[in-house]
């Protein structure tokens, strides 16, 4: 009687058979045309001839030839065929045996074996099949099994002669915390899935509770080390990796021609000539020659060529070429050719080529070549060659080649254009916005212009002016000009300004335009929500180079009270100005 189950791997198919008396070339023939495929052997190899009896219950196939043939031979599985050989003469020597799920009765593919007296692991293949090779025979020797989703399974192999063994493994609901399984393996890096082999990454996750701390490591890359295939469970004083390693972390120093990864904790320094890659907190120093990857925090300095990144937080300095970026806090500062990222809190200060960007409350300093940028609130100079831009409370300086913004203002801003949502500061520029600041148009005469009209925007601390005037009378004259100015309040109704410019007046040509500078005051009594009446002293100052004034345009010879010359084409006086104010922004 002969049965045989179907299975994707021939050698694991199950098999059962009874048989007397029958030569073996004949049960070999009917086990391969019961299963569809064809047995290869050499006919001086195995004695076909020979009569055997022999009954097996639900063995798998290799199981069943090793009874058969006595276990005196090697199998290969090559398409449509199983090659029978003699097999070779091992210089080493072996544990053989199978892993099964004790729920399922199935195989367990995948599982790791290995030995922590002598340091050596391997991984069940899909059958569930392993094969542990010994550094020595030293018995008993403990082999240990562990699985993702399984109980760690240890058994005490007593003699040298235990092979081809099954090991039973049992499921086991766990709860595990979803940062913790991140960092501690390590494989969820990129770096590590693209350096890492698939088979390393799952051993490193399956032996999650053994790990060793030992004085020094060689490797040539990952898998390939002085400690095997279980670097990955190993903190070492000093690592040497020649093109890359791939341990469980350092307490000491660390060297890489090309990449260095690590599953857990670094401590005092690292280096490598391509990246680093570290899964837990980092204390010391990190370099590269291209980029940084710290999966927690760090406590010491980065330096790369390209980049740095921190899933964490930050006590130290990040120095780059191109960028840097940490996803948590940061007590030091960030350095970069292109660009700086901190997306939490920030202690310390930002320097880029190009851009900075603080997501959150930042006590500090920005200072780059283009544009900075805070989130949340900012207590420091924002300093940059292009612009400044701070979304909540910004409490100290923002200094710009072009533009600045703030939602609330609480310092000083200085660049071409400053915008604020609200002020409580100043801003210094040509023009000044505060979108519930002071926003007026004022339409006004005095001594010099009957039609007068001025825009005047910013707070009411510190507010532009932009000017101009016409008298189209007999005597023509044309004025523009910028100055600034300052509110004060009396009461509910009554305001105080006090406003200097600085005017050009056209008298005829555009050479040697005469300047005026002109000091006024005004006392505004509000007439209605948005209108207010205005009137005050004024004290300007005309200066001219002009000898001879064209026809029908004014001279300026004689306006103004108490004239008197100030020096050569320089003359002051008292002057007055009075008129009205519509104000569109928020100035009582």
């Amino acid at each position: 009687m002969l049965t045989l189950s179907r299975a994707q791997n021939v050698l694991s198919r199950t098999i059962s058979i009874d048989i007397k008396n029958k030569q073996l070339s004949q049960v070999l023939k009917s086990i391969s045309e019961q299963g569809k495929f064809n047995f290869s052997y050499n006919s001086d190899l195995i004695p076909g001839d020979s009569l055997v009896t022999f009954s097996s219950s639900s063995k798998s196939l290799r199981q069943t030839l090793d009874a058969l043939l006595s276990g005196n031979y090697q199998y290969k599985e090559t398409g449509d065929y199983v090659i029978i050989q003699r097999p070779v003469r091992e210089k080493y020597n072996y544990i053989t045996g199978q892993v099964f799920d004790s729920e399922t009765g199935k195989e367990a593919d995948y599982a790791s074996v290995y030995s922590k007296q002598q340091f050596i692991s391997t991984l069940t293949d899909e059958s569930g099949f392993f094969k542990l090779r010994l550094k020595d025979k030293n018995f008993p020797l403990t082999l240990t099994i562990s699985k993702i989703g399984y109980a760690d399974t240890s058994i005490v192999i007593n003699v040298p002669h235990d092979s081809g063994m099954k090991i039973i493994i049992y499921p086991k609901a766990i709860d595990l915390d979803p940062l913790i399984v991140k960092y501690s393996e390590g494989g969820n890096s990129w770096l590590a899935r693209l350096f890492v082999s698939s088979k390393l990454r799952l051993q490193s996750r399956n032996i999650r509770k053994f790990f060793v701390s030992l004085p020094y490591q060689v490797s040539l890359t990952p898998g390939l080390s002085t400690h095997g295939k279980l670097s990955s469970q190993v903190t070492n004083k000093f690592s040497l990796n020649i093109y890359g390693g791939y341990t469980a972390g350092v307490n000491g120093v660390e060297l890489a021609g090309l990449f260095n990864i690590s599953k857990k904790n670094v401590r005092y320094f690292q280096a490598a000539g391509v990246f680093n890659s570290v899964a837990g907190q980092l204390k010391g120093v990190q370099l590269a020659g291209l980029y940084n990857q710290i999966l927690d925090s760090l406590q010491g300095v980065q330096l790369s060529g390209f980049g740095n990144v921190i899933n964490k937080h930050l006590k130290g300095a990040q120095v780059s070429g191109i960028f840097n970026k940490v996803s948590g806090n940061i007590n030091g500062v960030q350095v970069s050719g292109v660009a700086n990222i901190v997306n939490g809190e920030m202690h310390g200060g930002q320097v880029s080529g190009l851009f900075n960007k603080s997501l959150k409350t930042m006590h500090g300093f920005q200072l780059s070549g283009g544009l900075n940028l805070a989130n949340e609130n900012l207590s420091g100079p924002q300093i940059s060659g292009i612009g400044n831009i701070s979304e909540k409370e910004t409490s100290g300086l923002q200094l710009a080649g072009l533009f600045n913004y703030a939602r609330n203002l609480k310092g000083v801003q200085i660049g071409v254009v400053n915008l604020a949502d609200s002020s409580s500061g100043y801003s210094f520029g040509l023009l000044n916005i505060v979108k519930n600041g002071k926003g007026t148009i004022s339409v006004y005469g005095n001594e010099l212009l009957p039609l007068n009209i001025a825009w005047k925007s910013g707070s009411k601390k510190l507010y532009n002016i932009f000017t101009v005037g016409s008298y189209v009378g007999g005597s023509r004259a044309y004025s523009f000009g910028f100055g600034i100015g300052r509110e004060f309040k009396i009461n509910k109704n009554l305001t105080l300004n006090t406003e200097i410019t600085d005017q050009n007046i056209y008298l005829g040509t555009w050479k040697n335009l005469p300047v005026l500078y002109r000091f006024q005051t005004g006392l505004n009594i509000k007439l209605s929500k948005s209108l207010s009446l205005s009137a005050g002293p004024a004290f300007s100052m005309f200066y001219s180079e002009q000898k001879e004034f064209r026809s029908n345009y004014q001279s300026f010879s004689d306006k103004g009270f108490m004239r008197f010359k100030m020096r050569q084409n320089g003359y002051a006086w008292l002057g007055w100005q009075g008129g009205l104010s519509w104000n569109y922004g928020s100035i009582f």
